[in-house]
């Protein structure tokens, strides 16, 4: 795949959701040029059209890799760094994890019901800053419910951004993003794990997304999200299940695991909270490239 360097109509504007993006760390230089808007068109299959044009044409260059990684992309730094490969039921796709920051925010991404799609370790980016190549590694692509592609850097602190060279290197894959018509975030550890409620709701809900629901119970779950009206957790807990709150809650923590039903993360979830249904959104696979 390759990234296509040329005018192209800016994208409309997005509305917002909760999870909002964070500015890059001000140490990273900015390469926008503000009279190049970005398109997704420009992300296109290579061709041969005509010899030596395509290639002067193109800003960079990314190489799809099969699964998230034949291609090595979890870097061995000869030392001690959690590796995971976790199994998503969103994506039906082994995701190749390095740390756990990046482990983290593949369970998150799992379970939040305003991420459609998403990938860790995607592919492969090649480009230059200044007449020197580099190859980028993306940690993450996601695809939220408004719309928005995020590609993601993950990191623990904001000193693992001491080196200038690197952050020239991202600078220019912020670039590359941002003209592809995605967004480039560097998302730290404390950002990902945020308020102490959220790890804990998301390890609760990760562990219930393989839950085999009864046909009464996948009929109250349909009935509840093609109402569309919003309830508390103990109203539909006491419709499922009322002589056994613990298979309710289970079977409503399965139902947010599967992007059915909208919950704040951030809050401690008890017999109050107040739940929404979500209506199924396809997403043609935007980000499978």
């Amino acid at each position: 795949m390759k990234v296509k360097d040329r005018q192209a109509t800016p994208a409309p504007a997005r509305s917002a959701t909760r999870i909002q993006p964070r500015h890059a760390d001000p140490r990273i230089p900015n390469y926008r040029d503000p009279a190049d808007p970005g398109s997704r068109s420009r992300i296109r299959r290579p061709t041969v059209r005509w010899h030596g044009i395509d290639e002067a044409s193109r800003m960079a260059q990314i190489i799809v890799l099969e699964h998230g990684g034949h291609a090595r992309p979890v870097i061995n730094r000869g030392q001690q760094h959690l590796r995971s490969r976790m199994g998503s039921r969103k994506t039906g796709l082994q995701q190749v994890v390095e740390g756990r920051g990046h482990r983290d925010l593949t369970m998150w991404n799992e379970v939040n019901p305003q991420c459609l799609d998403f990938q860790a370790h995607p592919f492969l980016i090649r480009g230059q800053v200044g007449g020197e190549p580099f190859d980028y590694y993306p940690d993450h692509i996601r695809l939220m419910r408004d719309g928005r592609i995020e590609l993601i850097e993950v990191k623990r602190t904001p000193a693992d951004l001491g080196d200038p060279a690197y952050r020239h290197k991202l600078g220019a894959v912020a670039e590359v993003a941002r003209r592809g018509g995605w967004n480039f975030r560097i998302l730290y550890h404390a950002a990902i794990t945020g308020p102490r409620w959220r790890m804990r709701n998301i390890e609760a809900i990760y562990a219930r997304r393989y839950l085999l629901l009864d046909r009464e119970e996948q009929d109250v779950i349909n009935a509840f999200v093609m109402n569309g009206d919003p309830m508390t957790w103990a109203e539909l807990r006491d419709i499922i299940a009322s002589d056994d709150p613990r298979r309710g809650n289970a079977v409503i923590e399965n139902a947010v695991a599967l992007g059915r039903i909208d919950v704040d993360f951030d809050r401690r979830i008890t017999c109050a909270t107040v739940i929404t249904p979500l209506q199924p959104m396809p997403h043609n696979d935007q980000i499978r490239l």
